[in-house]
């Protein structure tokens, strides 16, 4: 055999036998040990400087190399490298697969498990601060609001009772894809993630969530997202 194929045969099995990829796991301890030995005695049957080596291999031992070893060689050679290609097609496919299972988002209303009242999103706008009839909030220094507006209807056709704070949502809202925060909850009557109150048929309340985010990255506002998780579960809002 030409001493070039069997040097690159060794060096693909030592490769196998001790690099740190995780299919190189499939090895058994004993196959391991083989694919040492193997190693071992071939590289020092075509060296000439073996002498100057660590270890010196006798005559004796390289004599016992022989073609099946060769053969044995490359079977595991050959095995690992299907077990890695099987490896790498199992988790393309989880990948697809986890791709393919994303929830599409819903409905503000649907995602509280509120019925008989409609949200309908108004747009947002950055504020240094925001005050209601009873509570004046700032942010931390650095920072500013990112203000999401909602008005919420009663569509029933009867007086509605509306608690989202028994709901107790958590509420995160992402700019342009990037950056997220989490919302600012108070005890404001408008703030959506704490209200309770009734509602008239055909009455329509506004509410607001309130964000903090940088200065820097409210300055070039592009899209906004949200996500609302209740009791564990977490949707993506239609806005």
């Amino acid at each position: 055999m030409n001493k070039k194929i069997v040097l690159g045969i060794v060096l693909c099995a030592v490769s196998i036998s001790f690099c740190g990829c995780s299919w190189a796991k499939s090895f058994s301890e004993d196959d391991t040990k083989t694919v040492a030995t193997y190693s071992a005695k071939i590289i020092a049957k075509y060296n000439k400087n073996q002498k100057d080596g660590i270890v010196e291999v006798t005559e004796e031992d390289k004599a016992k190399v022989t073609s099946d070893d060769l053969k044995a060689l490359e079977a595991l050679a050959q095995a690992n490298n299907s077990a890695n290609t099987t490896s790498s097609k199992s988790k393309s496919s989880s990948s697809s697969n986890s791709t393919a299972e994303t929830k599409p988002a819903v409905s503000l209303s649907s995602a509280l498990g509120i019925s008989g009242v409609d949200f309908t999103y108004l747009g947002n706008e950055v504020r240094d601060n925001y005050t209601s009839t009873v509570y004046d909030m700032s942010p931390t220094s650095g920072y500013k609001f990112l203000v999401m507006k909602f008005r919420v209807t009663n569509n029933s056709g009867a007086n509605t009772e509306v608690n989202i704070l028994s709901k107790n949502p958590k509420f995160k809202a992402t700019l342009n894809g990037t950056v997220s925060a989490n919302n600012d909850m108070s005890l404001m009557d408008n703030d959506l993630a704490t209200y309770k109150g009734t509602l008239n048929a055909g009455e329509s309340k506004e509410l607001v969530l309130l964000f903090q985010f940088k200065n820097e990255d409210l300055a070039n506002i592009q899209s906004t997202s949200l996500q609302c998780t209740v009791a564990g579960s977490t949707s993506d809002i239609t806005l």
